[in-house]
């Protein structure tokens, strides 16, 4: 069966990596549309053949049955409104975006021309090009937006060889807060531990040996055993004096990072007790303690 044609508006890593890969998999580019002429033929260059190029939208969507708007999340709303005032859009195509952190509804001008809306999210950071081609068909990736369009999405995600979800739409930005908590704050957190060894004057190539083997473990036991089971450490054995010494070791540095400290630390309370290491009664104490 003939695959789908795609148009694709937006010539960064993501927009270039799935129209590379789609492409790959027998689905028709019909083209890629972007502000600048060269970041277009770059693009297309990318995906060898021959692939339309245009700095106007408008002009390539039209035959797609699948419009993919992969631009700046700031610039998505502005776009769709553009393509659809130059009637851009049809009755029947699928339009979708790519932002992690916005909803469908922004698209809400290719609806009123009888589109189908939905947004397409690769829970996945991209470094570049050949990293997001490698890294996509192991992504996982989240739908939401029109019940008709779900099916069709599905099948395209799991002809990459990649994994779907789908969520309510309501719950877009609960899903990439999550995101954010396990990827970017890791990545403060990550920081944080740096900041501390600064303090004791441990170079930061050193601080990096150190931290990043135990990072490492750790992730292992979460996808071994769940956060739960894989959580150790003094809240995890109710530790009190520990807690107590790490509190005031940070009084005397940076008064954020004895916030975080106290804030995740009343997270972790809650994952101790359930783990069973923790007792209730302990669990209070630190509680207690953290409030002081």
């Amino acid at each position: 069966m003939e695959k789908d044609k795609i148009a694709v508006v937006g010539a960064g890593v993501v927009g270039t990596a799935l129209a590379y890969l789609l492409k790959e998999k027998g689905y028709r580019i019909i083209g890629i549309a972007s502000r600048s002429q060269n970041s277009a033929q770059r693009a297309a260059s990318f995906l060898g053949g021959e692939v339309r190029v245009s700095t106007t939208p408008e002009e390539i969507v039209q035959e797609a049955d699948l419009v993919f708007i992969t631009t700046s999340d700031s610039a998505i709303e502005e776009v769709c409104e553009r393509i659809a005032n130059k009637e851009g859009f049809r009755p029947g195509q699928i339009v979708v975006h790519t932002s992690g952190a916005l909803p469908s509804t922004i698209l809400l001008k290719a609806r009123e021309k009888g589109a189908l809306i939905a947004s397409v999210h690769p829970l996945q950071s991209f470094a570049d090009v050949k990293e997001a081609i490698k890294i996509i068909p192991s992504s996982i990736f989240c739908l939401e937006g029109a019940a008709e369009a779900i099916p069709t999405l599905m099948e395209l995600v799991r002809t990459l060889g990649a994994r779907p979800f789908s969520i309510d739409t309501r719950y877009k930005s609960l899903y990439h807060a999550a995101a954010v908590v396990a990827s970017n704050f890791l990545v403060t957190l990550y920081y944080l531990s740096f900041k501390l060894y600064e303090a004791i004057d441990i170079p930061r190539e050193e601080a990096s040996q150190a931290l990043l083997p135990l990072i490492k473990g750790t992730v292992n036991n979460i996808e071994k055993l769940g956060p739960v089971k894989a959580l150790t450490g003094p809240i995890a054995r109710g530790d009190l004096n520990v807690v107590k010494g790490h509190l005031e070791a940070l009084r005397h540095l940076d008064t954020r990072f004895i916030d975080i400290y106290r804030t995740i630390s009343r997270l972790t309370v809650e994952i101790g007790i359930k783990k069973g290491t923790l007792s209730p009664e302990k669990g209070d104490e630190i509680l207690r303690i953290l409030d002081k």
